[in-house]
């Protein structure tokens, strides 16, 4: 433990579940999840006296959390005690994660109380949150002004990425050792899954650590093993959690040159609460349909990542090809070739998917592809030259589309027009709308920042 703190950085990517909604919570199967250039950010800086961390997000009102930690003397070995000041609002991402960090730190033989005190703020991208109108394009982590508990998410991973970004920047606070990439996806999996009062399937901060990744899920009894905070033993058993290897399997990927992702941010006015509990409910109902629905997706599934890298494979290959391909994209009249074979072939495998994963919706009774989402993917699709396809990510619903496409200036601005003057009826009457976020892929997980630069 250091006798003083040296000031550090690390930002987490957001994501998104292009293909393996439901499927990705069971271990024999997979998804294909990408990191986005939304960042959160996490900035320890030093403070007075011992034993005080407070983490604050000046982009929200009244968002400043204060802990006040000890560390007990004794055998019972139950890790920090971590209170929050009196009179302040409860995060339970920020507060598990300084207590699993912390309690995790206990455990090494290298350890020594007090605790120097330190600062750690918290700054979002702009693309987690539902931006207001304005003329200007606002700063870059804009002060919205409003209880973080009020702001409209966008669905792009937050809890994930702040307990991610956090958990890096504690451990390299108050570590002597640098951890391993292994070690912080290890412990950030507990402490988000802790938070969040389930054990999950992880994909999220798989990405906000690796990055792009085919994922397939840990056995949640791994987590199961660590027990409760503070009970006896908990530190201990924590680190032996932490540091031992687990059964996930992660291959980093990305998307194929001269294409990206765009996100939508859907206002629609409604929402399906349970899906996951609805879809899983029947499943266990109806096991051997369920079988079959959910091995035909993956079959599907495994064909657009095979697909996804031969594109790669051809990008490097036959690169003038292949940009000719891209650059024709949506034609009706450009050259046969196996490059444009090949993502012809992309996009009539994200069709197949989307018509599978609504007939699983249509079978299990939840609104996975719901028809507003259908008419807005399938208009946009046809509407916009060099659209390959566009799905509604994650467990579907309501709240937000992803669109493949090429990279190019003139498709991109083409379908944010599109979006922009899209419109359908909400259920309260009004018109909901769709909101393009400047967010893209980006294949790298967590990243060490320069501290100074905030």
């Amino acid at each position: 433990m250091p006798s003083a703190i040296t000031p550090s950085a690390f930002s987490a990517p957001g994501k998104v579940l292009l293909v393996g909604g439901y499927l990705v919570l069971d271990k024999e199967y997979s998804g294909l999840v990408f990191a986005l250039s939304a960042r959160i950010h996490a900035v320890s800086s030093p403070a007075e006296g011992e034993n005080t961390i407070t983490v604050r997000s000046p982009q929200f009102s009244g968002a400043e959390w204060g802990y006040n930690v000890e560390f007990p003397a004794g055998t019972n070995g139950g890790g920090a005690v971590v209170t929050a000041v009196a009179g302040a609002s409860k995060n339970p991402f920020v507060e598990t994660a300084v207590r699993y960090v912390l309690s995790y730190l206990s455990a090494s033989a290298d350890f020594a109380a007090p605790l120097p005190s330190a600062v750690i703020t918290i700054y979002a991208d702009n693309d987690y949150y539902s931006q207001p109108a304005s003329a200007t394009p606002p700063p870059r982590f804009n002060v919205l002004n409003v209880p973080i508990t009020a702001a409209h998410k966008t669905g792009l991973g937050s809890s994930a990425a702040l307990t991610t970004s956090l958990t890096a920047c504690l451990l390299h606070t108050y570590s002597i050792v640098a951890p391993s990439e292994t070690q912080l996806h290890n412990l950030s999996q507990a402490a988000h899954c802790a938070a969040q009062g389930k054990v999950g399937s992880g994909f999220d901060v798989a990405a906000a650590v690796f990055g792009s990744c085919v994922y397939h899920r840990f056995s949640p009894s791994i987590l199961e093993a660590v027990g409760d905070a503070g009970s006896g033993g908990f530190a201990g058993r924590l680190k032996a959690v932490v540091e031992k290897p687990w059964d996930l399997r992660v291959r980093k990927t990305q998307v194929p040159p001269g294409l990206r992702l765009l996100m939508g941010d859907v206002d629609c006015g409604s929402s399906t609460p349970g899906m996951v509990r609805s879809v899983l409910a029947w499943r266990k109902e109806n096991p051997a349909a369920a079988r079959a629905e959910w091995d035909a997706i993956q079959d599907l599934n495994r064909g657009l990542i095979d697909l996804l890298a031969d594109a790669e494979r051809r990008a490097d290959v036959a690169p003038d090809e292949y940009l000719q391909a891209l650059n024709e994209l949506g034609d009706g009249r450009g050259v046969v070739s196996e490059s444009s074979t090949l993502l012809q072939n992309i996009a009539e495998q994200i069709a197949a998917i989307r018509e599978r994963i609504r007939d699983m919706g249509v079978a299990a009774g939840v609104p996975i592809e719901p028809e507003e989402q259908t008419k807005l993917l399938d208009s946009a699709v046809e509407a916009t030259k060099g659209v390959l396809g566009g799905a509604v990510p994650g467990a579907g619903g309501y709240d937000a589309v992803v669109f493949l496409m090429a990279d190019r200036e003139d498709t991109v601005e083409s379908l944010k027009k599109y979006l922009k003057g899209y419109e359908f009826k909400r259920e309260d009457g009004g018109k909901g709308t769709v909101v393009a976020l400047e967010t893209r892929e980006e294949h790298e997980g967590i990243k060490k920042e320069d501290a100074s630069a905030y």
